[in-house]
């Protein structure tokens, strides 16, 4: 009896696997009928007659005939057309080889049951078959000429598609040459193409019914705005364009590619907040110039939508869709009080319908150790440095200096750190060496040099790799897109490096026919791992890092003398010396990052324009920062020593005793950050005929919580993870028998700084609305307005409801009729907006607030509080005046471009003014200051030349901005050294910097220095105390004169793209002007002197061939001052870079590609930080890192980038 076979009963398992490796989906036909059975088997005769008899009725016969099952695929079975066959008295093999024949199937025969599957092509047969048909390229665009992206290019009746990339063009692979091909975008048209080799450029016309539906460029976060219809200052970077360089870093690929927004690491602004003690420098990261003092100086971030805490090193560049700035108040109100620095607004990839698409990305950057035989340092540095230390101190030492070593004290004992010229004359002195070797050691120290050995022992090639892989795909009604992106880097500096691990996910559901869910998910981990490593110039060339064994060797100028050093380690102290190779391999400090993030939106279609979004953003981040001090370090043994009670001669009878533990010191800090903001918004976007309305209004609230704790243990120990107990009172309270005698230092200084919590938590409720109203797409007005409350703004009512709001105007002139005759002008838009954006400063509350800590002028120390700042009900935000105009066009509908005219006045800025001074001080921070800013900013987008094969495109970028504090409240006078890292002084730009006309010494090596009437002074250690000094501290006086200022106000680059078939070229060059720098001067004080150290002034006459004083003024105050703020060496600092070159090529028409499935494979090379030059006197150029270097240290990339 037989079986009929189904899917589910009767396959044996023994051909399971096999099926489902030959078929992939396997549907079992059965052909079955139950008759006699002959026992010959494989000697059955088979008879069979059928014309046009479909492939099933002639296989259920031979079922019937020789008792065999057939199995074969249903749909191949469908696919087969009728045949004929006549076979008589044939076996079931010659049945088979009849029946088959010319139909592309093959058999197999196993036990009972014969397998029928198609035959797999050979080689020869894909090779015919490939050039059977054709490969479609192609590019669309809308009717002025721009890509869409994403466009549908499908084989009409069948399932072949592809999508069109970022620039528009397309490829189809394998297609019939003749078929249709079906060419879609949402809200254009669908075009019909008849297929062949190259369709060129093929453009799509608008859906007049689908008009609302058309994907706009200018995206605020809030909304999305027709280009024709926006007022205000917008720049943005598309994928192609940000893409066209590798980046590792987000930053990078924006570098001069948007007007206005100034990225510059390697100029640092130094500035001193009001209320601060000391000045803090930063990389200038600005759009339209600096605003403030206090507050944040960098743009607010905006991520899909909303606005992060996360730091800008954790996005991932590969997933840029789009990024856009908004410079102005029409742009920017609707951000509030976080939009007074502008607003970057970064769009990532999402997902589009389709079978899965892979994405695969790996780059490996490789830049150079350096070479320092490069360096501006004069090659004699370490004998210039050596004779200046012996010069200076020759008069300080007697024969009895030695001896003070040996004991403690200061500033004579051998607890001061000395240099090592100065042994070796006390050592002379004192009769222990004779001259003779004296002259040897200072000619075996001026004969060293120890940039090999910091080379060899401290520097290593930097490498910087990234591996991304993204998965996306869907159907209409669930997308999905999923990233996994790795970086590394390993730093030029041992020991130094840091690597980041991220996960994203993205999906978009339709929930219902009206509803639907934008969701994200993201994952990131950053690690940081560093060691102290020293600078190349952190010590005299003379200094040694390894002895001649090749043990770690002591810098004599940061130890202890060595003399006495080996005294205290007899008593039982612990070595005092700093070796820079123990200190790296033992002193670590960790931070690892971990940050989620989960973005929800719900969007419901109302109907008739009208669309609600409910959503929000979920963000957390813990940092857990660790410094590990291992037993043997410098920096545990200085702890251990500070607090170790040894018998002195006041008190022999005090008992050794250490108050720390033996082991390691462990400082540990976590800290939480958690922020949430939840929205809920009603959209409008609907045309009425002439009539166009875009409107929006809602609601957020927001809230970032900060939390922290620091916590310390000493006798820590790394392996068991236990630390031993410390009697901390004790500590703090002081120990008998330590400070002031064996060792010296501060010791642990404030408990705070080991043990700490802090607490910061922010709230906010805001309400916005901003419209768009356009006619016949020509005039177009926006408004916008909202109010912003916050736990850290005053309780004042005249401030608390004070509303933010921007007005704007576009008038799209090319529209006109009188324009009708101007067939190549294309765009001509003037547009102007006038509005206030604000920024928030956290350094004053509406609270007096006092901090606690430690009284240490008490013994034993006792609590104290110390007022932070004073109430101030009168806080509130930072408030930015903007007027903005701006005139867009396109001319030959391939040259674009824009010009920009803007000012902006920043008033109630946070800043220090005078107050009652029975409220317990002179000063407190209030919202007093202003400062002005104010530019032009231009940008052209040239495509020179457009072809299938040869495209030429150019990028011109230029912004000049100029600044100016209008009033800042400052106390006292102040010399040129304080002024430069102030920041803001009153009447002078942003950055100003003071300088001395200083004209050279007189004959007994004074500096001279003249006043703006040209009067001159000779300044000299004598002057102290004199009201010449007083003049020096006062830029009123005449003497301090105005140099310019520190930060660039030109900013410029030129990006120029050529792409010639699969091969592109990108190079990208940059500008940095209208500031001043000062260059070092040379000084033999100097670790590393620069030329023309050791001409400083030794003797009468030396005045006429040099301009560096004496040795004692070089020393000294104000004719040090005088010196080292000469305006002489204050030089332009405009520079420019050869910033990257990058070329590409893209294997996609090798058969070898098609055939393993690679739609894209493309190789990328590219060579960054290649060549500088300063328009300058010396050819400094501030892209170096420093004036002693020469020359940019490039870096060298390699990229594969591939989809499947």
């Amino acid at each position: 009896m037989y079986k009929i076979y189904t899917n589910k009963l009767g396959v044996p398992l023994r051909y399971v696997d096999r099926i489902l490796f030959i078929m992939r989906l396997t549907t079992i036909i059965l052909i079955a009928s139950l008759m006699q059975v002959s026992a010959a088997g494989f000697a059955q005769r088979i008879i069979l007659n059928e014309r046009k008899a479909p492939l099933e009725k002639i296989l259920k016969a031979i079922r019937t005939q020789s008792g065999y099952d057939v199995i074969m695929e249903r749909k191949l079975m469908d696919k087969t057309k009728s045949i004929d066959v006549s076979v008589q008295n044939a076996t079931l093999e010659e049945t088979m080889d009849i029946v088959l024949k010319g139909l592309n199937l093959k058999y197999t025969i196993e036990g009972k049951i014969i397998v029928i599957e198609p035959v797999k092509p050979s080689f020869m047969d894909n090779i015919r078959a490939a050039f059977a048909n054709i490969d479609v390229r192609g590019r669309v665009v809308d009717s002025t000429g721009h890509a869409l992206p994403g466009a549908s290019v499908m084989v009409k009746g069948k399932r072949q598609i592809a999508r069109a990339g970022t620039d528009g063009t397309f490829l189809l692979q394998n297609v019939e040459e003749g078929t249709t091909l079906v060419i879609s975008y949402t809200g254009y048209k669908t075009r019909e193409i008849v297929a062949s080799k190259d369709l060129g450029t093929i453009r799509m016309d608008i859906a007049v019914a689908n008009l609302e539906e058309v994907a706009v460029t200018v995206n605020t976060g809030y909304q999305k705005i027709k280009p024709e219809q926006s007022t205000g200052a917008v720049s943005q970077i598309g994928t192609k364009e940000y893409e066209s360089r590798v980046s590792s870093n987000f930053l990078d690929g924006l570098v001069n590619r948007l007007p206005g927004l100034l990225i510059n690491n390697s100029v640092q602004f130094t500035s001193t907040a009001p209320g601060a003690i000391s000045s803090t420098s930063r990389p200038l990261f600005n759009i339209r110039g600096i605003s403030t003092m206090s507050a944040n100086q960098s743009p607010l971030i905006v991520v899909d939508g909303y606005p992060t805490e996360l730091t800008l090193d954790m996005i991932d560049p590969n997933e840029i869709k789009s990024v856009t700035i908004l410079k102005d108040a029409a742009s920017a109100t609707v951000y509030g009080v976080r939009a007074s620095n502008g607003v970057i607004i970064i769009e990532r990839k999402q997902a589009t319908p389709g079978a899965a698409q892979f994405n695969f990305r790996t780059t490996l950057g490789i830049t150079p150790e350096e070479n320092y035989s490069r360096y501006r340092w004069d090659p004699e540095a370490s004998g210039i440095n050596a004779n200046y230390v012996r010069e200076r101190q020759s008069l300080n030492i007697t024969p009895g200096s030695w001896g003070l070593l040996f004991a403690p004290g200061i500033p004579n004992g051998g607890n001061v750190r000395r240099s090592i010229p100065f042994y070796i004359q006390a050592q002379l002195a004192a009769g222990i060496i004779t001259p003779a070797q004296a002259e040897s050691s200072f000619a075996e120290l001026a004969n060293y040099d120890n940039l090999d050995d910091y080379s060899r022992l401290f520097q290593r090639t930097a490498i910087a790799q990234t591996n991304t892989l993204n998965i996306s795909g869907g159907v209409p009604n669930a997308l999905y897109y999923i990233t996994a992106n790795y970086t590394g880097n390993r730093s030029n500096a041992i020991l130094n490096d840091n690597n980041r691990f991220q996960l994203t996910g993205r999906t978009t559901l339709k929930l219902a026919k009206r509803l639907s869910l934008e969701l994200t998910t993201e994952y990131q981990e950053n690690r940081v791992n560093g060691a102290p490593v020293p600078g190349a110039a952190s010590y005299a060339g003379y200094e040694r890092y390894e002895d001649v064994n090749g043990n770690p060797a002591a810098i004599i100028s940061q130890s202890y003398a060595p003399v006495y050093n080996s005294f205290i380690l007899s008593q039982g102290l612990l070595d005092q010396n700093y070796y820079p190779l123990i200190e790296a391999n033992k002193v670590s400090n960790k931070t690892r990052t971990l940050n989620n993030k989960t973005i929800a939106n719900f969007n419901y279609d109302i109907g008739k324009g009208f669309n609600l979004l409910f959503g929000g953003v979920y963000e957390t981040s813990r940092t857990e920062f660790r410094h590990l001090a291992a037993q043997g370090s410098n920096e545990v043994n200085s702890f251990v020593n500070n607090y170790t009670v040894t018998p002195t001669a006041a008190n022999p009878a005090l008992a050794f005793k250490r108050n720390l533990p033996d082991g390691d010191f462990l400082r540990q800090q976590n800290a939480t950050s958690t922020g949430y903001t939840a929205r809920t918004q009603l959209n409008y976007n609907k045309r009425m005929g002439n009539h166009s309305l875009n409107g929006i209004a809602g609601a957020e609230i927001r809230r970032v919580l900060n939390k922290s704790n620091l916590a310390s243990y000493f006798g820590y120990n790394d392996q068991s993870l236990l630390h031993q107990p410390v009697d901390y009172a004790s500590i703090f309270n002081g120990v008998t028998g330590t400070s002031g005698t064996l060792v010296t230092g501060n010791g642990l200084g404030l408990l705070e700084n080991y043990f700490n919590q802090g607490y910061d938590d922010d709230r906010y409720v805001s309400a916005f609305s901003n419209v768009v109203y356009s006619f016949k797409d020509t005039y177009s007005l926006s408004g916008s307005i909202r109010i912003d409350q916050s736990n850290l703004f005053g309780s004042d009512p005249k401030y608390k409801y004070k509303p933010l709001w921007s007005l704007g105007a576009a008038w799209n002139i090319h529209k006109e009729d009188f324009m009708s005759n101007f067939n190549w002008l294309h765009q001509l838009k003037l547009r102007g907006a006038y509005g206030f954006n604000g920024n928030v400063a956290k350094l004053s509350l509406p609270q007096v607030i006092a901090q606690s800590r430690n009284n240490n002028a008490n013994t034993p120390t006792l609590p104290s509080l110390v007022l932070f700042s004073n109430a101030n009900t009168g806080l509130r935000w930072e408030q930015t005046e903007n007027l903005n105009l701006g005139l867009d066009f396109n001319v030959f509908k391939n040259i674009t471009g824009s010009f920009e005219y803007y000012t902006k006045k920043t008033t109630d800025v946070m800043g220090n003014s005078s107050i009652d001074p029975t409220l317990g001080a002179n000063s407190a921070l209030i919202n007093y200051a202003s400062i002005r800013n104010n530019g032009l900013e231009f940008s052209l987008k040239a495509d020179w030349i457009s072809t299938r094969d040869f495209n030429w495109n150019t990028g011109i970028v230029v912004a000049k901005n100029s600044s100016k504090v209008l009033d800042v409240y400052r106390t006292g006078q102040y010399n040129p050294q304080v002024l430069d890292v102030l920041g803001y002084v009153s009447g002078y730009p942003v950055g100003a910097m003071f300088s001395y006309d200083t004209r050279g010494l007189n004959n007994e090596g004074h500096p001279i220095i003249y006043d703006q009437n040209g009067a001159s002074y000779v300044v000299n250690t004598s002057s102290t105390g004199t009201p010449l000094v007083t003049a020096m501290s006062d830029k009123n006086s005449g003497l301090v004169q105005y140099s310019g200022t520190s930060v660039p106000t030109i900013s410029g680059g030129l990006s120029n793209r050529v792409d010639v078939g699969n091969f592109y070229f990108f190079a990208m060059i940059n500008y940095y002007g209208g500031f001043k720098v000062r260059v070092p001067r040379p000084t033999p004080a100097e670790n590393r002197p620069l030329p023309g150290s050791n001409d400083y002034w030794r003797v009468a006459g030396d005045e006429l061939k040099t301009n560096i004083p004496n040795l004692t003024d070089l020393n000294s105050s104000a004719p040090g001052l005088a010196y080292r703020y000469n305006s002489n060496y204050v030089v332009h600092g405009d520079y420019m870079t050869l910033g990257d070159v990058t070329v590409s090529y893209r294997l996609n028409d090798l058969k070898f590609m098609k055939n393993v499935g690679f739609k894209n494979f493309e190789l990328k090379a590219q060579a960054s930080n290649l060549y500088s030059v300063g328009f300058n006197r010396y050819n400094f150029s501030m892209a170096t890192g420093s004036y002693a270097k020469s020359y940019l240290t490039p870096t060298y990339t390699l990229g594969l980038f591939t989809n499947f």
